[in-house]
């Protein structure tokens, strides 16, 4: 385990990892398992480690993430190197790490240093309206907020504790999916082929539109769930955690 967590001791794993445990955003009321999160961000930064990217530059990073929005249309086999390396050219890196059964995470963004950045997703709920906000979710966190703060999410909303930056990341991206002057229209939806049309010409997948409008409440959180697609991790190019079968946490 000290291997794995590239410290020396147990007392140096406490004086550095207490420090980010420290840095958490609070996404729920009941307690978490500190070690398996902590397990779960290592798994992310080993992954990133072997990436060199650009220095980040938030110019860039907005238009990679332009042109992402795009790429949401598209099956997970064709988008996901594409994202990688557009983030990548941004000075983020971006990468799926499976989740660990104690942690329960669905996202997290940080700062690995000053100009160097890192989104990872677990894919928890494995459905693409999920996926998309999850990591636009991350990606405003990155643009928005500071370096030294680690953002955590959770999409089991039920106790989730809202922060005013969660807020705002939230709020980031519905609007940056389905810009404001769409909200009357969007009201209106009441059918598959209304659905389809507005996501056109949003540019977006139908599955997005279909999560808004549960999400406003305009239609129930059971109808219309075939416009969504599956991101299953072997859809996704997942792998198992390189962690140690007999220390998987």
């Amino acid at each position: 385990m000290l291997r794995f967590f590239r410290v020396a001791s147990p007392q140096e794993w406490r004086n550095y990892y207490g420090a980010k445990e420290a840095a958490f955003r609070p996404i729920q009321a009941q307690p978490r398992d500190v070690g398996a999160i902590l397990a779960w961000l290592r798994l992310g930064e080993i992954e990133a480690e072997k990436f060199n990217t650009q220095k980040y530059n938030s110019g860039k990073f907005e238009t990679s993430l332009r042109a992402i929005r795009q790429l949401t249309v598209l099956s997970p086999a064709e988008f996901l190197p594409q994202m990688q390396q557009l983030c990548q050219n941004a000075g983020v890196v971006f990468f799926l790490v499976p989740t660990l059964s104690r942690a329960q995470t669905t996202g997290a963004a940080r700062w690995l240093n000053s100009h160097k950045a890192l989104i990872q997703l677990s894919l928890n709920g494995k459905q693409n309206d999920r996926f998309w906000f999850s990591f636009f979710h991350e990606a405003a966190h990155i643009l928005l907020h500071g370096k030294k703060e680690i953002f955590l999410d959770n999409w089991d909303g039920e106790n989730r504790l809202l922060s005013k930056q969660e807020t705002e990341a939230d709020e980031w991206v519905r609007k940056f999916l389905i810009p404001p002057e769409f909200e009357v229209e969007l009201s209106k939806l009441r059918s598959k082929d209304q659905i389809i049309i507005l996501a056109k010409k949003l540019g977006i997948h139908p599955g997005i539109v279909v999560n808004r409008l549960q999400d406003k409440g305009i239609i129930p959180i059971n109808w219309m769930n075939d416009l969504k697609e599956s991101c299953h991790p072997r859809e996704m190019g997942g792998k198992k955690n390189t962690l140690p079968e007999r220390i998987l946490i």
